[in-house]
């Protein structure tokens, strides 16, 4: 296989074969992408490279396989990527890779048949970034193990205004996936609650901060129940499945289907992902979820007596806050 800049070049020239003529080549990519003029010119000209989830818009929409371009020829190994991104004082480039996946939200809003399956031990990002104090939890977090910078305190992460748009659009958006499918660990509260706990112990998050955090994990859960006895999202009306499993899950999984994508995150390092537009490690992925779902109880739509008894015993974890 290439290194990683052969093989971004060999996009590039197969690209502009695709479209030779510079300025249709440019406004395919920017309808595609749903970035401005100036975005995909500064790309070609190569003062930014186009991201992964870019560059697998771009292939399937034009026909292109990556996994050509890449000279994989062993059956058995399939294409991913690592994005590891700065969440914590991000600079410009991150700024791209997290437009990108909103732009990619966004770009499939209206799309009939679109379908979310996630599966893990840690809540999705597309429902607790709705909430500051437990988003800023999860970057604080980050921030402890990450080699970016030194770890700070709970105090001194700040949420820059636009990557907080950033946040807030990207769940806005996944409401509009018209079938949702979460699947949580049962402890997921409890492994939460003793992190905040011990990260209070070691006075790295004050008091103050602690009921902050324990209203948002309020607001948190009461917004879920709503969304299990719906089973659907209030504004959007589109169905969300949510499951509870005692099989603790030994990753975390997230499958996003649509009419010309299949899109599989490996959640690492808490906020960053290994990336797969493969199809084939897509539908095992799906596999896996779906095994791990037959272990699991509905507590949406129905599972009344279960549901009721899961958040009273979650408000019991939180109250011990």
């Amino acid at each position: 296989m290439p290194d990683s800049n052969l093989f971004y070049n060999e996009f590039m020239s197969v690209i502009r074969k695709k479209i030779s003529h510079r300025a249709t080549l440019v406004n395919v990519i920017t309808d595609l992408l749903d970035i401005d003029k100036d975005a995909v010119y500064r790309r070609l000209r190569g003062e930014v490279n186009f991201t992964f989830t870019e560059m697998a818009i771009i292939s399937r929409n034009m026909g292109i396989s990556l996994d050509s371009i890449a000279g994989i020829e062993n059956k058995q190994s399939r294409p991913t990527k690592m994005n590891i991104s700065r969440q914590v004082n991000p600079a410009e480039v991150d700024y791209e890779m997290f437009e990108g996946h909103v732009n990619l939200l966004k770009s499939i809003k209206d799309e009939p048949g679109t379908q979310i399956n996630e599966a893990g031990n840690i809540f999705s990002h597309y429902l607790y970034q709705d909430y500051e104090y437990l988003t800023r939890f999860h970057l604080f977090r980050w921030n402890r193990a990450s080699g970016f910078g030194d770890a700070k305190p709970f105090h001194e992460i700040t949420i820059p205004e636009r990557l907080r748009t950033l946040q807030i659009e990207t769940c806005n958006y996944a409401r509009h996936i018209k079938k949702t499918y979460f699947t949580f660990d049962s402890h997921i509260f409890q492994r939460l609650v003793t992190k905040i706990k011990l990260f209070t112990q070691i006075r790295l998050i004050n008091e103050e901060d602690v009921c902050l955090i324990k209203n948002d994990l309020k607001m948190f859960l009461a917004n879920l129940e709503k969304l299990a006895v719906k089973g659907k999202y209030e504004d959007t009306g589109n169905e969300v499945h949510l499951m509870i499993t005692d099989t603790s899950a030994d990753s975390n999984y997230s499958c996003l289907k649509t009419k010309n994508l299949k899109l599989t995150l490996f959640r690492t390092f808490l906020l960053n992902a290994i990336v797969s537009f493969d199809e084939v490690v897509f539908h095992e992925t799906i596999a896996w979820i779906h095994s791990l779902q037959k272990m699991s109880s509905l507590i949406s739509f129905s599972g009344e007596r279960l549901r009721t008894a899961f958040f009273d015993s979650q408000r019991k974890i939180i109250d011990t806050l």
